[in-house]
């Protein structure tokens, strides 16, 4: 072979191993930096992160309610922050919301349909096992005043722990609950045809104000099970004398109990009692619902206890 052949087999060879290596080098830069995470805060640091903001006015369609703020959510400042957190995604998909957003875009759901976000607890902790139950139940009546102050349409406690503190471990099932939050009696108005005084001073209740509703007063609700999602913002229903009461599954990525598909059910259940909800308000009619329609939406066939006990 000649020389100046064997010289630049040589140099290619190299060359070909000079490459090699820096893919090489490349790569394990690059699987250190995925397995590079940002420092967990420490509970010193975490003790210290401030409340979320919680923006609330009377005649919301819906108010969710959370247990406490993740370390992410703390982190951020966003309410469900955690992007395994199925809440958001499960709004866009139950059709309870019409677009897709993130909980950077959390103000939204105020700003456009007339929903939003409390926490029953406001400190962070990395789990919500972290929270004892004496801490869940003693700021139940803080809740209290949240709802009687800015009567909803609807509670929706994302969560059965939350909702087993706010009953004091009453059994219930998830979904539509058989009680409704009684407005009357809570803001000091029983037997007034006005509507709840509306003040962030109302009292602090021992025990949430619960009662059957009157059966006389709920009809089948009219609106079909496919129509289009509004929102009742500006409709003042003449007497808000009750809240609905929905329980979901927690849509914590960790809450396995349930599939995200059941998840979606359970949502899918809410956006119809919010529609039928929204439909009264804006007839002047009472809020009822097609228990029919709404048990067909229960992922695991149970009926809803609100006809059944009433």
């Amino acid at each position: 072979m000649p020389k100046h052949n064997i010289i630049s087999t040589r140099s290619s060879r190299s060359n070909c191993i000079d490459r090699a290596a820096a893919v090489a080098t490349e790569s394990l830069a690059s699987a250190s930096l995925k397995k590079t995470k940002r420092p967990k805060p420490s509970s010193e640091e975490i003790a210290m992160f401030p409340p979320i903001p919680e923006v609330l006015r009377p005649n919301l369609d819906v108010l969710f309610v959370g247990i406490n703020p993740g370390v992410i959510s703390g982190q951020k400042q966003l309410h469900f922050g955690n992007p395994q957190n199925y809440f958001w995604r499960g709004l866009y998909q139950s059709g309870l919301i019409p677009e897709e957003i993130q909980p950077e875009d959390g103000h939204m759901l105020q700003e456009k349909w007339n929903m939003s976000i409390v926490n029953l607890v406001q400190r962070t902790t990395p789990s919500a096992s972290d929270l004892s139950r004496k801490e869940m139940r003693d700021a139940v009546p803080e809740l209290c005043r949240k709802i009687s102050s800015n009567p909803p349409k609807i509670v929706c406690f994302v969560g059965k722990g939350i909702f087993e503190a706010f009953v004091k471990g009453a059994k219930f099932e998830l979904g539509l609950q058989p009680e409704v939050y009684d407005l009357d009696l809570s803001t000091g108005n029983k037997h007034d045809k006005q509507p709840p005084s509306i003040s962030p001073e109302a009292p602090l209740l021992d025990e949430p104000p619960l009662r059957l509703p009157d059966p006389n007063g709920m009809v089948q609700c009219a609106l079909p099970a496919a129509s289009s999602s509004y929102s009742s913002q500006n409709a003042q229903p003449l007497n808000p004398s009750f809240a609905y009461l929905f329980v979901l599954p927690s849509t914590s990525g960790r809450a396995a109990t349930y599939s995200v598909s059941d998840k979606l059910q359970y949502m899918k259940q809410l956006k119809y009692v919010r529609d039928c909800a929204i439909s009264a308000a804006c007839s002047g009619t009472a809020p009822a619902i097609d228990h029919s329609y709404l048990d067909s939406l229960n992922p695991r066939k149970v009926t809803s206890k609100y006809f059944s006990e009433r």
